[in-house]
């Protein structure tokens, strides 16, 4: 018996994700797997409204149908969401043979993934899981860390993406560089700066300032070398 589900994040930018069925809960799913970069398609012959907004839009694609075999080829993630168990049972199985992960909506013994409660702060996220035991804990822990986590927060994430290139050039090693990280996030002052306004050129430019007293700091105490 599964103890716990393990903790992924998928990289699913241009890959296609099938949604069989399209009520409120589907559409849950489906608002999920876009900020992915994901191809979402959804099957069902009638649609919540917000799925058939974004359908409108362009941003999935609607088949407007029942299920039928073969329509989860090619899919590398498969959500089952339709009111008919036997449907469902019979997206689930069919996935199991694609090789495509598969979510049958409210059936946990048929799960290979579950959706957790996602907090976003731009490129920062926490999804939290209770691997189904309680949604209602996850969705409230949620909210707890909503109250700790800024608008600054995903924006120093940013911060410390462009930074990366600039370290790897003036921080000669990884173990070096990994130590440098380390004291950086630990740091304070540029989440100070963001909460004050701080725009994102003075944020990386205290942040590249941090990089050169490191580099300069560690360059001074290495060893010399002795010349035969």
């Amino acid at each position: 018996m599964r103890e716990y589900y393990f903790p992924a994040f998928l990289d699913l930018r241009g890959r296609e994700c099938v949604v069989i069925g399209a009520g409120a809960v589907a559409l849950g799913k489906v608002l999920s797997l876009l900020p992915s970069g994901a191809r979402v398609r959804v099957i069902s012959p009638a649609a919540e409204s917000g799925v058939a907004r974004l359908a409108e839009r362009g941003s999935i694609r609607w088949e407007r149908r029942a299920y039928r075999p073969g329509d989860v080829a090619g899919a590398a993630l498969v959500v089952a969401g339709t009111d008919d168990p036997a449907v469902n049972e019979a997206v689930y199985e069919e996935a199991l043979q694609a090789r495509a992960l598969v979510n049958v909506v409210d059936v946990p013994e048929r799960c290979q993934f579950v959706y957790g409660a996602v907090f976003r702060r731009g490129r920062l996220v926490a999804a939290i899981s209770t691997g189904g035991a309680s949604p209602a804990l996850a969705a409230h822990l949620k909210r707890e860390l909503a109250r700790v986590w800024g608008s600054e927060h995903g924006r120093l994430v940013s911060a410390y993406r462009r930074l990366r290139p600039y370290a790897q050039e003036h921080i000669s090693t990884v173990q070096e560089r990994k130590r440098f990280w380390l004291q950086a996030v630990r740091d304070e002052e540029p989440l100070r700066l963001l909460r004050a306004g701080g725009r994102a050129a003075q944020v990386d430019s205290l942040l590249r300032g941090c990089v050169d007293a490191w580099a300069a700091g560690h360059a001074a105490a290495a060893p010399t070398a002795v010349l035969p």
